[in-house]
């Protein structure tokens, strides 16, 4: 797992960097549920995600902005992603977590700089999230 955060004037800006391209959705999910986790108690949950998007950035920034609502609406701590499938713009998995009181620090996941692609050898990622 590689992911960094980079710290801006009310953002934080996320980097991962994996093998696979279906490795950054799930690094951004542990980067995410680091993020607004801290409760290890709650009732574990399994709830399924499906988003669409044009491209790969939009895609990762939709993923995101649904594990935003997901924390947001349904107290979700996410804690990894099982069958994941990611094809032609869409993405379908099963979010794994807690219901507990994650920290509300994520406003919106923006589309200013965002990024995703194949150097060759790694998959890189980059998305700013305002909080």
């Amino acid at each position: 797992m590689t992911y960094a955060w980079h710290d801006h004037t009310a953002e934080l800006e996320l980097h991962v960097e994996s093998e696979t391209e279906e490795g950054v959705y799930r690094d951004s999910l542990a980067a995410f549920g680091e993020l607004v986790g801290g409760d290890e108690s709650g009732e574990a949950v399994r709830m399924p995600v499906e988003v669409a998007a044009a491209d790969r950035a939009a895609l990762l920034v939709a993923w995101l902005e649904e594990l935003v609502y997901l924390a947001d609406a349904r107290a979700l701590e996410p804690e990894r992603v099982t069958d994941l499938a990611v094809s032609d713009g869409e993405l379908r998995a099963t979010v794994e977590g807690r219901v507990a009181a994650p920290r509300p620090l994520v406003k919106a996941v923006t589309y200013h700089g965002a990024e995703f692609h194949h150097d060759g050898s790694r998959w890189h990622a980059r998305v700013v999230l305002d909080v």
